[in-house]
């Protein structure tokens, strides 16, 4: 056996010559990489000047759109009424059972439900219910204008009323 490791032959060590070689291959390109990235820094921001507004994001095969626009969404200002707890067809007279003026005003704009009341703005309600009360008004105080009368603190107005009265049956 002591033959037959003497009949082997010691191997040359070629691979030693070529490794530093490599690795001073490898410093150098280093060397070199690292002035371009900095030259390559220094004219970044020359580039990004120049550079076009990025095209639209392609839209994903599969991707749901919720999650493709998570985060853009404006936020709406202001408190949400919330759910409803009276349907819309609901009769007024049920709604309101305890508020008979209210109920009277229902009955004399002829709204029956809760789907017709929120048609109205506020303002035009108060006009509807107002104008015939103040219409109603003026009727009494020309009457008891005609008639030598008034209210109380109404003089000027049954005075000024007698004279246009006056007035028109003399052109009459």
């Amino acid at each position: 056996m002591a033959k037959k490791k003497a009949a082997t032959k010691p191997k040359k060590k070629t691979t030693t010559a070529k490794s530093p070689v490599k690795k001073k291959v490898a410093k150098k390109s280093a060397a070199k990489k690292t002035p371009a990235r900095k030259t390559a820094s220094k004219k970044a921001p020359a580039k990004k000047v120049a550079q076009k507004p990025a095209a639209r994001p392609v839209k994903k095969k599969g991707v749901r759109r919720a999650t493709m626009t998570t985060g853009i969404r404006a936020k709406k200002a202001g408190k949400k009424m919330g759910r409803s707890r009276i349907p819309t067809d609901a009769p007024l007279s049920v709604v309101f059972q305890n508020d008979l003026d209210a109920q009277e005003a229902f009955a004399f704009l002829g709204i029956h439900t809760v789907r017709e009341l929120e048609e109205f703005d506020p303002d035009q309600l108060v006009m509807k219910l107002t104008s015939p009360a103040k219409q109603t008004v003026g009727r009494i105080r020309k009457i008891l204008a005609m008639n030598n009368r008034c209210l109380e603190h109404d003089e000027a107005f049954a005075l000024e009323f007698q004279e246009k009265l006056a007035s028109m049956k003399l052109r009459q």
